[in-house]
């Protein structure tokens, strides 16, 4: 059995893309109240990235209230992906000091020195998966350059039919 293609396109997103297909828009899609809350189980570093991500969203009116758990799985992974950088350039400062201190040029820099070893390319493989569930969970909310590029937040007309559907 195949894939179907890509997942369908929640009404609001296609109503601020301008609706290019010109195919008649679903009425029966449920409407969720909008806004939403950080969970209290969230992280210090999460709800940073949450509270920038839901400042920037709002202007859209793409955020609903349902979409709490993902926003805040999307907020942890981003703090891990920050962790990770800041973890891997620790080792990499760690093992350049450690080649000073013996003598040692590290021809190519720590960072690929540390990529060389274990424990470096297990941090590097975990950074890159973390980094590709990233990518994949902004573009659920249009908030990747491609994915956002097809949504215009100024449609008047937009705004108008969302206020319509959500409101009445």
């Amino acid at each position: 059995m195949g894939m179907r293609g890509p997942a369908p396109k929640p009404t609001g997103i296609r109503v601020l893309e301008g609706n290019p297909s010109k195919r008649p828009l679903p009425g029966n899609e449920p409407q969720y109240d909008g806004g939403a809350a950080p969970p209290k189980r969230i992280s210090r570093a999460a709800k940073r990235i949450w509270d920038d991500l839901a400042n920037e969203m709002a202007a859209s009116g793409v955020l609903r209230r349902v979409d709490q758990r993902s926003l805040w799985q999307l907020a942890e992974d981003e703090a891990l992906l920050e962790e990770g950088y800041v973890g891997l350039r620790k080792m990499a400062n760690a093992l350049k000091a450690e080649a000073k201190k013996q003598g040692k040029h590290l021809p190519a820099g720590p960072i690929f020195a540390l990529l060389g070893m274990t424990n470096g390319r297990l941090a590097m493989s975990a950074i890159r998966d973390l980094a590709s569930r990233v990518i994949i969970e902004r573009r659920e909310f249009g908030l990747t350059p491609a994915s956002r590029s097809r949504i215009s937040a100024c449609d008047t007309a937009a705004v108008d039919y969302l206020e319509a559907k959500l409101c009445g």
